[in-house]
């Protein structure tokens, strides 16, 4: 059981497991009740799927093709990964890992995607609500020329965790900025560029 106190840490350390063959994947929540029962449950998964094994034990899982299974935690947020072979849940209760990846709904303002780029290698981008939330707030806040607005919305969008395709979805916004920027002669008020 791996449990992240930063959204960098859980975004790292899901990309470390899906890179090294976990290729099916559960997402549970646990309820805002049960909240203050949370270690306990992570505790009954852990025991349940046996993701506290040493790297021996997980070495003979493997060779006598048995699943291993691993989950990383973030807040009420739990994915259940475990990698092929014989494995002891339900049918149909894991998804298969493909390209397209697995959306990550963290709250309503931020959905992150974990999918395989051009390159074939594991990365993150922002779901679409989340992209489009933040190109709609930047341009609401040039036409009413909030600028305490602006960089707020900055500070939250350079906190993401940097990732090529977080990264491309930047330069867009950049982009997009730039053109409100010219568009409302905001540039020398709020010190841009």
């Amino acid at each position: 059981m791996k449990r992240a106190e930063s959204l960098k840490e859980f975004t790292h350390l899901l990309i470390a497991h899906v890179g090294t063959g976990y290729c099916y994947y559960k997402i549970t929540h646990i309820p805002n009740k049960k909240a203050h029962k949370s270690p306990q449950i992570l505790q009954k998964v852990s025991a349940l799927y046996q993701t506290d094994l040493s790297q021996g034990k997980r070495q003979y899982k493997r060779k006598k093709g048995l699943a291993n299974y691993a989950t990383v935690n973030y807040k009420n947020m739990i994915v259940i990964l475990h990698t092929k072979g014989e494995h002891q849940d339900k049918d149909n209760e894991f998804k298969q890992l493909t390209k397209k990846g697995i959306e990550l709904k963290f709250s309503k303002f931020l959905t992150l995607i974990l999918f395989k780029d051009e390159r074939e290698k594991w990365t993150y981008r922002l779901g679409k609500d989340t992209f489009q939330f933040f190109m709609g707030e930047i341009e609401m806040t040039f036409s009413n020329f909030d600028g305490k607005k602006f960089y707020i919305l900055r500070t939250m969008f350079n906190h993401l965790p940097p990732y090529i395709g977080i990264g491309k979805q930047k330069k867009v916004i950049n982009k997009k900025i730039k053109e409100c920027q010219k568009s409302n002669n905001t540039r020398s008020k709020w010190g841009l560029f």
